[in-house]
């Protein structure tokens, strides 16, 4: 078992290395230590660093985009980083997949989005919607994330992989979608030679959620996340990232899904309405106007001089008022005691 939770499962042979000799050893004992640490220096790879002035990205479907209306993970993050002037961008999409991250006509893709962004650091999750089409897709899946991975690494080489969470019963009348974890697993089987593969750091959401029978329940519907669900992932994210006491001193959820520690509470409450700007800047409701169809309709441009498109620049707006927020939440954090 490496750092980041990745058994491995190849032998030494496997790997194109020659077998430890127990001549060379003093003991069983030493042979096995010394195929231990062998093992353990193949598969583990360098763990994620954040550095002053990061900015790190979280890619992946619904379970991503419904994180930024909570904020638990960023908020620990956060916290474990001071006194690092680390910043979050959510482009967590509900129905993206490996497969496709379908847009509005003439909206930008996702990697000139991370660029415009300035993106230093990605955390990508994807595999849990994947894996409902079963093992039939399970090698195209192989194929379109590492096709994905590789797409992203030219932006930079710093990219993180998640696995998704394991599914859980629907309850009264719904599925039960338990029953598909056997795929599921096997999709984050997946994903972890990817991370192998290309030498990046994995975070296995699976297999700490999947020990034991999870109470309470992560979901409402087998699916959907609740918000005990989300902290329960930011607290496996945020300690396998290093940030071990902050995932503690957070404190537990109330019943109303605050963390029960004040300062860290009144950080999230910060980054919530940081992450509602950032979603009204990057997602706008009405792109057709901003970027796509309707560009050319009297009402997305200056009544005075038609000319001149208004919208754009006020879009612009959002920036200095997600700054603000950001100088708060840097503001806040100082203010929690490691």
């Amino acid at each position: 078992m490496n750092k980041i939770g990745h058994v491995a499962t190849d032998s030494p042979r496997e790997r194109g290395l020659q077998p430890v000799s127990t001549h060379t050893c003093q003991s069983a004992r030493l042979c096995l230590r010394a195929l231990t640490y062998l093992l353990a220096a193949l598969t583990t790879h360098a763990a994620i660093e954040f550095k002053d002035g990061d900015i790190v990205a979280f890619l992946g479907g619904a379970d991503v985009a419904s994180a930024q209306k909570n904020a638990y993970l960023e908020t620990l993050v956060v916290a474990g980083t001071q006194p690092k002037n680390i910043r979050f961008r959510n482009f967590g999409w509900e129905g993206d997949t490996v497969f496709e991250q379908p847009r509005d006509f003439n909206f930008p893709p996702l990697k000139e989005h991370l660029k415009k962004a300035g993106a230093t650091v990605l955390l990508l999750q994807f595999g849990r919607m994947e894996s409902l089409q079963g093992p039939a897709r399970l090698n195209d899946f192989k194929t379109a994330y590492a096709k994905l991975i590789k797409n992203l690494l030219e932006i930079t080489p710093r990219v993180l992989l998640v696995t998704p969470p394991p599914f859980e019963s629907g309850g009264d009348h719904l599925p039960n979608l338990q029953t598909r974890n056997n795929d599921l697993s096997a999709y984050t089987a997946a994903i972890r030679t990817l991370a192998d593969d290309l030498q990046l750091q994995v975070i296995d959401l699976f297999a700490s959620l999947a020990k034991e029978t999870q109470s309470p329940r992560l979901t409402d519907d087998g699916l959907q996340l609740t918000d005990l669900g989300h902290a329960a992932l930011a607290r496996v994210i945020a300690s396998s990232l290093g940030f071990d006491t902050a995932a503690k001193n957070a404190g537990p959820l109330t019943d109303k899904g605050q963390w029960s520690n004040p300062a860290y509470e009144n950080l999230r409450t910060a980054i919530i309405a940081k992450d509602k700007l950032w979603f009204n800047y990057w997602r706008p409701q009405n792109w057709a106007f901003l970027g796509g169809d309707r560009t050319e309709q009297p009402s997305s441009r200056d009544y005075r001089d038609p000319k001149i498109r208004w919208f754009p620049a006020e879009m612009e707006k959002y920036k200095p008022l997600i700054e603000e927020k950001e100088h708060e939440m840097q503001s806040l954090a100082r203010n929690i005691k490691p």
